[in-house]
């Protein structure tokens, strides 16, 4: 039996599923710059897609195949893949080539407020005024813990390179919004290897003249690991989570997971790389994790809940 902890703020394996992948996240920052050093970023994507849709069949297999999906869902997660891999992939990876990991985390974080914006726009997505208030608290304390770092602002990025990652927050906001509906109504494995299905082939096709330019005997153990651990985990099982949790909850409460990202990415710099946290850093994780609790916490009325798209 759940306690009233979980019943009060609804958390179920799906929210575990939406930690671990946000986990999983995290880390990918510092895996894909250090890749990228060594990798095309076109040819990263080609490559780690590939891997990725591997890893998704692989599991499909496992589960006895994939099952028996309407023609109109089939299409509509084929202009999904189209949308959320192969048009957000490109426009994400060109843009954190061009400017830092703290950039493009802080910038991304603007993808809860797209979602729930875009989603109460088009009348799909209705939050409880205490929702709202989570998402404003959690992107505030986003900024917050990324501003308080003498080297963590917009100033110091590319600001080509923000306005491409900003262009793919509002990407995959419009992914988010527009998959509800079919992610309720098909299985996260199945979901997500479509949209896999659909949208790698124009990955691979864009990234051909960078594979035939790419200096292959440069790219090291570094380059390798960033793109094996980005296809499988972050891309390949962390999409598989991630449509679980928009079948589950909806657009809006599921995008705002997406801001306790660059906490897990400082978390993970002050391990491996020695980095420390200033004060206000402290305070902004803990705002973050707070509106993430108000944001996820039940309606009281059907009036109030998030409903998914029919």
């Amino acid at each position: 039996m759940r306690s009233a902890t979980a019943r009060k703020f609804g958390f179920s394996t799906v929210d575990l599923g939406l930690l671990v992948t946000i986990l999983i996240w995290g880390v990918n920052y510092a895996a894909i710059k250090a890749a990228l050093r060594e990798l095309n970023p076109s040819v990263f994507n080609a490559i780690r897609f590939v891997l990725a849709t591997a890893t998704l069949a692989a599991l499909a297999r496992s589960r006895g195949g994939m099952p028996r999906i309407p023609r109109r869902d089939i299409a509509m997660l084929a202009m999904l893949g189209i949308l959320g891999n192969t048009l957000y992939q490109m426009i994400f990876i060109q843009g954190i080539a061009r400017t830092t990991a703290a950039n493009a985390s802080l910038i991304m974080s603007s993808c809860p407020m797209l979602v729930a914006l875009l989603g109460a726009a088009l009348g799909w997505d209705r939050l409880p005024r205490v929702a709202w208030a989570g998402v404003a608290l959690a992107v505030g304390g986003l900024a917050l813990l990324l501003l308080s770092g003498s080297r963590h602002n917009l100033v110091t990025g590319n600001l080509t390179g923000d306005l491409l990652i900003l262009a793919s927050a509002a990407t995959w906001a419009a992914y988010t919004v527009l998959a509800s509906g079919v992610m309720a109504r098909t299985p996260p494995i199945a979901a997500t290897l479509v949209t896999f299905i659909a949208g790698t082939p124009p990955l691979v096709l864009l990234a051909l003249p960078s594979l035939a330019r790419q200096d292959w005997g440069a790219v090291g153990v570094r380059g390798w690991f960033g793109v094996a651990f980005s296809g499988i985990f972050a891309i390949g099982l962390a999409y598989m989570l991630w449509n679980a949790g928009i079948a589950a909850l909806g657009g809006a409460r599921t995008a705002v997971y997406q801001n306790f990202t660059p906490v897990v990415a400082a978390a993970f710099a002050w391990l491996t790389l020695g980095e420390r946290w200033t004060a206000g850093q402290f305070v902004g994780a803990a705002a973050v994790l707070s509106g993430i609790a108000l944001t996820r916490r039940r309606a009281r009325t059907p009036a109030d809940a998030v409903e998914p798209a029919a």
